[in-house]
């Protein structure tokens, strides 16, 4: 054998043994990140400064702007598959994300938060409202299905286990106990509501984790540095207040079994099975003794990524990415009062069934990929066809590859724009379809 079959060799193997550098095995991808700046706060009218929407692609690294919604500040946003559904205030609006038009919108007061349960569209109401602190929306039209009466104040978080809706009660500025509410979505009816007590005064977040229901006790007004996390026991219906001696805000979200929340003006990690704070400083104050706060905050799960919105309410600011530990990754401009955050999380593309063909064990790598793609197949593999494609099926690469390859190919992918491909090929055995992106980065 001479040296250059040798060194080709060597060289295949090594690429072979060494970890696939961003190689998701997952289904999913993240399409965008979605935030809601609510602008200037103004105390009278003519208002000027209205809520607007801004996407930003993670992969091309780039923002853009693409609506408005005429209100004053923004609560909430979710979203699923496709859809977003925006909190602004006095209006819910929905939204197309593959094209990020408008679809549907309601005016409605008191907006806090939002959730989806069985197809329909969960809002927690709060100030100023005075009753009915919890209704439920077609998902379709937006139109009301049902209000649950007899929530004893303003409603928060919204989670839920089963059959079993929770939604946290914290009676607003004057609450001087955090509840929680259980709500049957059978009869949409409130079976009781469970009183945490005074340490949990300004309960906010909900989420569940391994049967429990766990929640984040923001630090009221005019209190200085008591905060809480509270565990309730569904099956036996107890609960455990942890009181925590620091300033508490938002949490920014669950992964794992880690829960990040605000501590001190920046984000900490909780370890949940143990209700006890491992990372103080995940990502740090950024200058609250200057005016500037996170604003909101979200978690990509799928890349164990950190998306905190910081600024001073006044100017415009921006959004800082990190790792999960807190290492900075980058950052981009936003606008003025970011105040609500979420990662557009998507299913590789309707209708492109992965895998057709048998247990053929195909890798791509590096995975993003900049110039050429190299595939790793099982040896002597008969490829009968190779197309790139674009996510809706739209097929943007054609080669003819030959009767057969051996362990290794590749192919330049530098004509594809950055983004979400997928590499189909066709063998003896059925299709085989694998995702992969393109960056420049």
């Amino acid at each position: 054998m001479n040296s250059t079959k040798l060194l080709f060799l060597a060289t295949l193997c090594l690429l072979l043994t060494l970890p696939l550098q961003g190689f998701n095995q997952s289904d999913k991808f993240v399409r965008q990140i979605l935030t809601s700046n609510s602008g200037k706060f103004e105390f009278s009218p003519p208002y000027n400064d209205y809520v607007t929407l801004q996407s930003f692609d993670p992969l091309t690294k780039t923002t853009s702007n693409f609506s408005s919604i005429f209100s004053q500040s923004a609560q909430a946003i979710l979203v699923s598959k496709h859809v977003g559904y925006f909190a602004a205030q006095d209006s819910i609006v929905k939204y197309n994300l593959n094209t990020l038009q408008r679809m549907a919108a309601i005016a409605d007061s008191g907006l806090s938060r939002l959730a989806l349960y069985n197809g329909k569209l969960l809002v927690s109401k709060q100030y100023p409202v005075s009753r009915n602190f919890f209704e439920v929306l077609d998902t379709a039209d937006l139109g009301l299905i049902a209000q649950v009466p007899g929530i004893s104040g303003d409603c928060a978080g919204i989670s839920f286990i089963h059959d079993t809706i929770y939604v946290a009660v914290n009676g607003g500025w004057l609450g001087t106990e955090g509840k929680l509410a259980v709500i049957d979505p059978n009869s949409w009816t409130l079976k009781t509501e469970v009183n945490f007590g005074h340490q949990a005064i300004g309960i906010w977040d909900l989420f569940a984790y391994k049967g429990k229901i766990f929640s984040v006790n923001k630090t009221p007004y005019g209190v200085v540095d008591t905060g809480s996390v509270t565990t309730y026991y569904p099956k036996n219906r107890t609960f455990s207040n942890e009181v925590l001696t620091f300033n508490v805000t938002a949490a920014t979200g669950l992964c794992d079994s880690l829960l990040y929340l605000g501590i001190n003006y920046g984000i900490s990690a909780m370890n949940l099975n143990t209700v006890a704070l491992v990372d103080l400083n995940v990502v740090p104050d950024p200058g609250s003794a200057m005016f500037t706060y996170i604003l909101s905050s979200a978690i990509d799960t799928l890349n164990g990524r950190i998306y905190t919105n910081i600024g001073d309410y006044v100017t415009p600011g921006y959004c800082l990415v990190t790792t999960l530990k807190g290492d900075s990754i980058t950052s981009y401009p936003t606008g003025i009062s970011s105040d609500a955050i979420a990662v557009d999380t998507r299913n590789y593309g309707v209708g492109i069934e992965d895998n057709q063909g048998g247990n053929i064990n195909v890798k791509l790598f590096p995975n993003p990929v900049r110039d050429r793609l190299k595939i790793s197949l099982p040896d002597q593999v008969r490829i009968n066809s190779l197309a790139v494609t674009d996510l809706s099926g739209r097929e943007l690469i054609n080669q003819d590859p030959g009767i057969s390859y051996g362990s290794y190919l590749e192919i330049p992918v530098n004509s594809l724009s950055p983004g979400m491909y997928y590499l189909v090929l066709g063998t003896a055995e059925g299709r085989v379809v694998k995702p992969f992106s393109v960056s420049r980065y």
